[in-house]
C-alpha cells in the first residue's frame, strides 16, 4: 500500500463526505477505524453513568450515513439523524430501510442551524463532527440549540479530535490508500497559531464499465479544548459532565487522538443562545418513531 517516500496511515477521519463520489468511500474508509455497535454500547453506558435520557428519543448531528441511528434504534431509541449532506441522507435512508425501520427521520440540515418538532432525551454527535466547525461563533449557536431542544436531564454526548492528534498525528503529511476498487490521496497541514487542521483530498472509485471516477474534497478541523467546551456552553443551561478517551470511561492522556464529551443540560424556561433570549416553547410532538407513526409524549 503507497509509494516510497509518502507517509500512509490506517485511514485517519474522514468526515463528513459531502459529495456524490466521496460518499461511495465512507463506509470502507471509517469502518476500518470504527465499530458503531461499539459505540452504541458506549453510548448505552454513558447513560448508565450520567442518567438515562428523559425521553427515549435522540438526535445525532453530523449523522452521515445513519450507521449510528440504526445501531441506537436497535437498542430501543427512536432517533433523528440530521447533516448537510443529501447524499449521505441517502445513504442513511437506504440503510434503515434494510434493517425494517422505514419510519426512521432523516433531516437535510446544517448541525448548527437545526429545528426540531420538538425536545430530545439526547443528543449525540460523533466521528468528530464538532470539530468541522471551525468558528467559535457557529460552536456557541450549536450549543445554543441543543439547550434549546434538550429536556432538562438529558446528555449531549460527543467526540472530538485532539489538538495532539491534529497537529502532531495528522500534522503536515501525505496520507494515501489503494485498493483493487478504491484509492484516495490526503495531503494535510496545521496551522498552530489557528488551531486549524487543513487537508485537502482526491478520491478515485471504481465505476460502471471498470472505469474510474474522481472526486475531491476539502476538509477543515479546528481543534477545542476543553477550556473551550466550557467556554462556549456559557451562558447556556448546560454544564459539563466529564471528558473521557475515546470510548472510555478514564480520562484522556497527554497524547490521546480523541476525547468523548458528555454535556447535561440542567434548568429549564427562557434559554440564551447566540446572545439573545428564547422562551422555549416546543410542542410536545415527537418525530417519526421506527414504525413511521408519530407519537406523542408529556
Amino acid at each position: 500500500m503507497g509509494n516510497d517516500g509518502a507517509r500512509a496511515a490506517a485511514s485517519p477521519d474522514l468526515m463528513p463526505f459531502g459529495t456524490e463520489g466521496s460518499v461511495l468511500v465512507y463506509d470502507a474508509l471509517i469502518g476500518e477505524d470504527y465499530s458503531y455497535a461499539r459505540y452504541a454500547d458506549y453510548i448505552g453506558e454513558i447513560f448508565e453513568k450520567h442518567g438515562a435520557p428523559p425521553e427515549p428519543i435522540i438526535a445525532d448531528l453530523g449523522c452521515g450515513a445513519g450507521a449510528l441511528c440504526v445501531e441506537l434504534a436497535k437498542r430501543g431509541f427512536d432517533v433523528v439523524g440530521i447533516d448537510r449532506s443529501p447524499h449521505m441522507l441517502g445513504k442513511a435512508r437506504e440503510l434503515a430501510v434494510k434493517n425494517g425501520m422505514p419510519g426512521m427521520l432523516f433531516l437535510e440540515q446544517e448541525i448548527d442551524a437545526f429545528e426540531l418538532y420538538g425536545s430530545v432525551g439526547a443528543f449525540v454527535s460523533t466521528i468528530d463532527s464538532i470539530n468541522y466547525i471551525t468558528d467559535k461563533r457557529r460552536l456557541r449557536r450549536l450549543f445554543g440549540l441543543v439547550d434549546n431542544y434538550l429536556s432538562p436531564g438529558g446528555l449531549f454526548i460527543f467526540d472530538v479530535n485532539t489538538e495532539y492528534k491534529l497537529s502532531k498525528v495528522i500534522g503536515d503529511s501525505l496520507f494515501y490508500n489503494i485498493t483493487d476498487d478504491l484509492c484516495y490521496i490526503w495531503s494535510s497541514g496545521y496551522d498552530r497559531i489557528k488551531k486549524i487542521s487543513a487537508s485537502d483530498m482526491t478520491f478515485f472509485t471504481r465505476g460502471r464499465g471498470g472505469a474510474w471516477e474522481r472526486s475531491d474534497e476539502a476538509h477543515r478541523q479546528r481543534a477545542y479544548s476543553r477550556g473551550d467546551i466550557e467556554t462556549a456552553i456559557a451562558g447556556t443551561g448546560l454544564r459539563l459532565a466529564g471528558v473521557y478517551g475515546f470510548l472510555s470511561h478514564a480520562r484522556p492522556g497527554a497524547k490521546a487522538q480523541k476525547a468523548n464529551y458528555i454535556i447535561k443540560k440542567l434548568r429549564t424556561g427562557a434559554e440564551t443562545y447566540n446572545g439573545k433570549n428564547r422562551q422555549q416553547k416546543i410542542e410536545a410532538a415527537k418525530p417519526c418513531g421506527r414504525d413511521g407513526k408519530r407519537r406523542q409524549f408529556k
